[in-house]
């Protein structure tokens, strides 16, 4: 049976180039905090896969200087942490105590926003019905006392892009001082975002939603925040990675997530067009055939090309989970980072869905292996569910 993997917001398949370069580093097993040969070769690895990384987010004319202003780190989650936690920490701000996010934030985003309202910080949630953020109530919450914003660039689930520079604007406009934070997690390397359309003063990245490895990602910090201070850590030791996150470096990881990076360097307007296509034709499939007349689509005004969140006709999403997983397809019915946890998704209730609606909402999440066929084979099998599935 073929084995149809439409969860690549999830993770990514580890692309050969990754694999490759991970291999190499296998055999470069020195400390890259050491002085000696084999520590300065392990260390060059780490460098390396820093500037690509840097390079890829619009960051010229790299140098030891420039190379500061990418922290490595574990993932996406400790990187989104770092930002919140170590914004609020650094005490910049001795008077401003509010932080702004939107309503449909990662768990990486909203559990830290959540445990500083434990410690006395004003945390306000923007809603986001339809996946655009309310713009208005964005500029009556942003004032002096607000230290720091955090939008996601792409949600994870609807696959809603939200516009990081007009927010920053926004936010900058009521207070020069406050910070720009985005997790990038699901439009990095794949959609044309540079840091400096981006508006954001720290960004989040993972390696493994890019075709490079799990348990490493990084966080941008601009040279301003840098130089302001305006960021602590929230790790100590060693002082490694520029004293902002102690312990040796993951350099296998680092130089997989370097070499995904290269290799998707150059194709994204490619890749984003291919994926594109794909999507529409599943609209186009699902929103045109009789057979799927009760199913509903959950579009944003303005979605990424590779994501695709589809409500059932009163057929729970993890049942249609297991119908289509027999089947060899693999979909999700949220992120893979909540779906342990009990609770159904405060990403789609923010967007507009019922709590019933929610629990029937699987997403379709695309990548550069997909294919048309394989597209028609699964709306074979969603045909087959909708069909058939017990209905609640």
């Amino acid at each position: 049976m073929k084995q149809i993997y439409f969860d690549n917001s999830a993770t990514t398949p580890l692309c050969d180039e990754a694999k490759a370069a991970m291999s190499a580093a296998m055999d470069c097993f020195g400390n890259p905090s050491s002085l000696h040969n084999m520590g300065v070769d392990a260390e060059k690895l780490v460098s390396d896969a820093r500037r690509a990384i840097l390079a890829s987010l619009g960051v010229r004319g790299v140098s030891k200087i420039t190379e500061k202003q990418l922290i490595f780190t574990a993932g996406g989650t400790e990187s989104d942490n770092l930002a919140l936690l170590g914004v609020a920490s650094a005490k910049n701000f001795p008077d401003g105590k509010k932080i702004i996010i939107s309503d449909s934030e990662h768990p990486a985003i909203m559990s830290p926003a959540a445990e500083l309202e434990k410690r006395g910080f004003t945390v306000v949630r923007i809603p986001t019905v339809g996946g655009a953020p309310d713009y208005e109530m964005l500029a009556h919450e942003a004032d002096r006392n607000t230290i720091l914003a955090s939008f996601m660039t792409v949600n994870n689930e609807t696959g809603a892009v939200y516009d990081i520079k007009r927010i920053s604007s926004i936010v900058k406009a009521a207070n020069p001082d406050a910070l720009m934070h985005t997790d990038c997690v699901q439009g990095y390397m794949k959609l044309p975002i540079g840091e400096r359309l981006l508006g954001a003063d720290l960004i989040t990245l993972s390696a493994h939603k890019i075709g490079g490895p799990k348990g490493v990602g990084a966080l941008y910090v601009s040279a301003d925040v840098q130089k302001r201070r305006a960021v602590a850590p929230i790790i100590f030791g060693g002082g490694q990675e520029s004293g902002m996150r102690s312990g040796t470096e993951n350099v296998i990881g680092i130089a997989g997530f370097g070499a995904a990076v290269k290799a998707s360097a150059g194709k994204i307007s490619e890749y984003s067009e291919r994926i594109s296509s794909l999507r529409r034709y599943l609209i186009s499939a699902i929103t045109e055939r009789g057979e799927f007349s009760e199913v509903r689509l959950n579009l944003p005004e303005n979605a990424a090309p590779h994501i695709l969140s589809i409500t059932l006709p009163n057929i729970k999403s993890e049942t249609a989970l297991h119908f289509l997983s027999r089947d060899g397809i693999y979909v999700s019915s949220g992120s893979a980072c909540s779906s342990n946890t009990g609770h159904g998704s405060h990403v789609l209730r923010a967007f507009g869905l019922s709590d019933k609606a929610a629990d029937c909402t699987i997403r379709v999440s695309l990548g550069a292996q997909n294919t048309k066929e394989e597209a028609d084979i699964f709306l074979e099998s969603l045909k087959r569910a909708v069909g058939t599935l017990v209905r609640i």
